[in-house]
């Protein structure tokens, strides 16, 4: 178990053969073991680390909260973590590799749900194989056993699932998804898009593991013929908004297509109302004209920015031809009913350099979120940046336009991790004087979770997922050269990023966001040792460790895998060191003939094995 001071939990890896240069050795990183070598159980082997966190909720009813991150390794995978009450964020379970398969730098997304509303909660992301859309896999809650997820999806929706109806593939490489009880039937509903460029609202009929299948509850070409793809393009986020205020909610979808937006309007169970494209308002692409072609790339946040009861819209800027990483924002109010009331009169950019809060003059964000974290009944937008502007809220002053920036304050509510980290470092030398340092590329925010209160303790939560969070900084010298006019590099420098970490986790203050301390679990914590003596005649120990309260199992094999002899049999046992003897029977008591046997210890989702010999 390691302390993380400032910080949790998602870890990015480190590369094991380290340059001769790095002047630390990269042995004290999380996931790595004192040899050098990974830890097969370690969830990230590359530095690619996790683009989302998403916050889970209770998974399995046992009263801890667990985050979801992505991991673009091992053909795509996704990974949960449970926070305990011990402040204590622990590695339970990982899904399936795919060998040989590249992920296509996928899952970009994950999210959790209900789709067959049996009350087992599921996690549910999208894969590809290649560049080539694939998959959405759907892992179940089994029901018993503690984060007992499955080994396999429960349930597939390949892309191609509704070709014959004439929906062309889903596309399995969007960066955000949604997944939501969209029609309020009690069963939750996922939305997707196909190349089409069209808007889907997908039910699962039946329960699964079993008889359960997909069914196309809006979208379908058979009844909506204006679907999207007939006034847009790369459909990029769908997500529930109240925007009148008047709790009947309609989902709002953006297009990368000059930041446009449209509605859909649940009516009941399976039902939905998509616009007339004849009516007014149906569509508008708000930066058309003015800022160019706009997006906002991590997603839009739903927001209530002046505490009214009317949702806003927020969005980070990206793609167009000015105010390029700018908070713009879509005002709504108690007339907005229906779904003819989109128009680019109500948006505005309410923060057009975010960045100088921090005192830079220059910058960029890309995550966004949202919370009312200083409980004033006002929502702050939440920008994710990089260092000294790290998080930067935005909010509402309490008077004038929502749309007016000058109504608007930029607040630094977290500056960043110190000390500072960064992917290179220039150092300009002349004639002996530096001359400049230039500093590149710094560990930034993609995305944000929800805002939550784990410890019910009336402080809002919210959790970052960090990139651009190398294994080393390199150094690199140059020297002025006087006959080529032209500076020339000398010499290179890695230096040991210490504190490769891929998600922190926050709570609010009178002043803005804390970092939590937590302590960081992961399989590598728990230590089978081997057991003494070895060989052994007639009995031998067994020595483990715990570094949590865990229910476990520790059993004994033979090298076909059947089961030999059970010592613990899935037992909740308090965190410490154990002993155990061997005493070389079999469950039936019977004697051991000579050979090699396997000793396993069970830890959740998770297995430790040492060889043992017995010899007569």
């Amino acid at each position: 178990m390691k302390k993380l001071y400032l910080s949790v939990a998602f870890v990015l890896a480190f590369f094991f053969t380290a340059e001769a240069q790095l002047n630390v050795n990269a042995t004290g990183n999380l996931f790595g073991v004192g040899t050098g070598l990974p830890d097969s159980l370690r969830p990230y082997s590359t530095d690619k680390g996790a683009r989302t966190v998403h916050y889970a909720g209770d998974l399995d009813g046992d009263s801890k909260i667990e985050f979801i991150g992505t991991d673009y390794t091992n053909g795509g995978r996704v990974h949960v973590w449970e926070l305990s009450a011990s402040n204590t964020l622990e590695l339970v379970w990982s899904s399936a590799r795919r060998s040989g398969i590249s992920s296509g730098s996928t899952p970009r997304w994950v999210r959790t749900g209900d789709l067959d509303g049996d009350g087992n909660k599921e996690i549910i992301f999208p894969l590809t194989s290649g560049t080539a859309d694939f998959e959405i896999h759907v892992y179940e809650y089994q029901g018993l056993g503690d984060n007992n997820y499955g080994t396999e999806p429960a349930f597939i929706l390949p892309a191609n699932y509704f070709a014959a109806q004439g929906v062309g593939n889903f596309r399995t490489n969007r960066e955000v998804g949604t997944v939501a009880d969209f029609d309020g039937d009690g069963l939750d509903e996922l939305i997707m898009s196909n190349r089409d460029h069209g808007v889907y609202i997908l039910g699962v009929f039946g329960s699964f593991p079993g008889f359960a299948s997909w069914q196309l509850e809006g979208g379908d070409p058979a009844v909506v013929t204006a679907n999207s793809k007939v006034f847009s393009v790369s459909h990029w986020e769908s997500q529930l908004a109240d925007v009148a205020g008047n709790d009947k909610p309609i989902i709002v979808n953006m297009h990368w297509n000059f930041m446009g937006f449209w509605g859909i309007k649940p009516r009941g169970t399976d039902s939905y109302s998509y616009p007339d494209t004849g009516v007014v308002g149906f569509y508008s692409e708000v930066t058309r004209g003015t800022l160019g072609d706009h997006v906002g790339y991590m997603g839009f946040t739903v927001a209530d920015v002046d505490g009214d009861g009317s949702d806003e819209i927020g969005a980070v800027l990206y793609g167009g031809d000015s105010l390029t990483y700018g908070l713009g924002l879509l005002n709504f109010s108690a007339q907005d009913t229906g779904l003819y009331i989109f128009d680019p009169s109500k948006f505005g950019v309410i923060s057009p350099n975010g960045w100088t809060a921090g005192g830079a003059t220059a910058g960029s964000f890309w995550g966004i979120g949202s919370g009312d974290f200083n409980g004033n009944g006002k929502t702050e937008i939440l920008l994710g940046g990089t260092n000294e502007y790290n998080i930067v809220a935005v909010e509402y002053n309490g008077s004038g336009s929502l749309l007016d920036p000058a109504n608007y304050t930029n607040t630094v509510y977290y500056d960043g991790q110190k000390p500072r980290i960064w992917a290179f470092v220039d150092i300009y030398d002349s004639v002996g004087t530096i001359v400049d340092t230039v500093f590149t590329e710094s560990p930034f925010i993609s995305k944000f979770t929800k805002a939550f209160d784990s410890d019910g303790d009336g402080a809002l939560e919210i959790a970052a997922a960090y990139q651009s969070i190398y294994d080393s900084t390199t150094i690199r010298n140059y020297v002025w050269n006087a006959g080529t006019s032209t500076y020339d590099l000398t010499t290179t420098t890695k230096v040991n990023n210490e504190r490769k970490i891929n998600l922190i986790h926050f709570e609010a203050t009178s002043t803005g966001l804390e970092l939590k301390e937590l302590d960081f679990i992961s399989p590598d914590d728990y230590v089978l040792a081997q057991n003494f003596p070895n060989p052994f005649n007639p009995s031998t120990m067994l020595r483990f460790s715990l570094p949590v309260d865990k229910q476990i199992s520790l059993k004994i094999y033979d090298m076909l895998g059947n089961e030999v002899k059970t010592l613990i049999n899935n037992e909740f046992l308090a965190k410490g060191s154990y002993e155990m003897n061997w005493d070389g029977t079999s469950n039936a008591g019977a004697k051991v003939a000579s050979g090699n046997y396997v000793a396993e210890l069970q830890f959740g989702n998770f297995t430790k094995t040492i060889k043992m010999q017995m010899l007569k």
